[in-house]
């Protein structure tokens, strides 16, 4: 499993396909060369899998040869809670503060704590200077919407800060490789961008997007 900010075997980008719900759309990215397969417990969204089926599927994405994310929001049930031992990172993608997953990171389980976060660099500074998380997903505006920000601010952040964040957000086959290009992080984070409607992914998209951030590490 990658542990580092990038794949350091091949100097390669991160990548993490978000929102599956399905063994073989799980498979499909792993064999596609996805590092990371993001499983979302948050009902109120498309891609939302019931933590039963999310502990089965993580099973599963660690069978195929990736590392499990669930995604989820503080506070959450007893039953999420439960699924959440199936799973080796737990990304936070609410309004959490660094107090109210604090627990979780100081030995409430086994457990790398990532943060989804709208791109802000204050906000950037203040989680990293927490240590709470081991890496932040840096979203859009909406998260899961599909619009993107300013890669180029990303981009002159401090490159200890790129080093540890995931960038996401309006990131699709067509545009993933400029992106990579201009905001150079250690990772990206797709959802929408590998959809044929919403909440259903797109095998082939998946692939097209994998094959584009490979051609941008060159």
């Amino acid at each position: 499993m990658p542990g580092g900010p990038r794949d350091k075997a091949l100097n390669r980008t991160l990548v993490k396909i978000c929102g599956v719900r399905d063994r073989a759309t799980a498979e499909r990215a792993v064999e596609a060369g996805a590092h990371f397969v993001g499983v979302v417990l948050v009902p109120s969204s498309p891609r939302f899998l019931p933590p039963d089926a999310a502990s089965e599927l993580a099973l599963d994405i660690v069978a195929a040869g990736a590392m499990p994310v669930a995604v989820l929001r503080h506070p959450f049930d007893d039953a999420t809670r439960r699924a959440l031992d199936a799973f080796p990172v737990l990304q936070f993608h609410g309004a959490e503060e660094p107090g109210d997953i604090a627990g979780l990171a100081r030995g409430g389980g086994s457990w790398e704590i990532w943060k989804g976060l709208h791109f802000a660099p204050s906000s950037i500074d203040l989680w990293l200077a927490s240590r709470v998380v081991t890496r932040l997903v840096v979203d859009g505006p909406v998260a899961g919407s599909g619009v993107a920000f300013d890669h180029a601010a990303f981009g002159a952040l401090p490159e200890e800060t790129r080093r540890r964040s995931l960038l996401a957000g309006g990131l699709d086959p067509s545009n993933v490789g400029e992106a990579i290009r201009t905001a150079r992080p250690a990772g990206v984070d797709v959802s929408s961008g590998v959809e044929r409607e919403r909440g259903v992914k797109d095998h082939d998209l998946i692939r097209r997007f994998i094959e584009a951030v490979r051609a941008a590490d060159g």
